[in-house]
């Protein structure tokens, strides 16, 4: 008896989560390494609490005596770790991402303090992550890899469950043409 097919999603669709808000969940490849060294001379490199992203580098600072990196950077008073398979990276796009995020965080996403940072490290729901944006519209999450796929599993449950008719619910559904008024 031949085997019954079944229709699969559009290949167009991979990635966006289900529901009215229109996001997009993609897991990149990000090659981290642990940058350990005193706190003083971390200091000099990163202020503690803070992301420097550029081009070519990529550095984060959520511990006194430890900086993710990715990308190169030298320095003899450093010790260099690889970590980048025990993490997934995870980047989340649309123009209520970071609002959506925001249900979901122990974290005020929109403290001023957090707005000029442009990053944290926190719980989203029960999921230990560290959280970084260069816009509201574009949000890069790490979490551990033995988590990763229930992870995004959790994500695209939360997009599912928004109810886009309760005015209680925040963040509101945009057209998927109306203009951009977020930075």
């Amino acid at each position: 008896m031949p085997e019954i097919l079944r229709p699969q999603p559009a290949s167009d669709a991979t990635g966006f989560l289900a529901g009215p808000l229109g996001l997009r969940l993609d897991e990149v490849f990000l090659p981290l390494k642990s940058l350990s060294a005193a706190p003083k001379v971390l200091d000099t490199i990163l202020e503690f609490g803070q992301v420097r992203q550029t081009d070519d580098l990529l550095l984060l600072r959520f511990w006194p005596d430890v900086i993710w990196a990715s990308g190169s950077l030298s320095d003899p008073a450093v010790h260099v770790t690889e970590i980048g398979h025990g993490t997934t990276h995870f980047r989340l796009r649309g123009v209520e991402a970071l609002h959506f995020l925001s249900n979901y965080t122990r974290a005020d996403l929109f403290a001023a303090k957090l707005l000029q940072a442009r990053a944290i490290r926190t719980s989203l729901n029960h999921y230990d992550c560290v959280i970084w944006w260069a816009n509201t519209r574009d949000i890069h999450l790490i979490v551990d890899r033995s988590v990763a796929q229930s992870f995004a599993d959790h994500l695209q449950t939360l997009a599912q469950r928004h109810d886009c008719t309760d005015p209680l619910t925040l963040p509101r559904p945009v057209a998927p043409d109306a203009p951009d008024r977020r930075g």
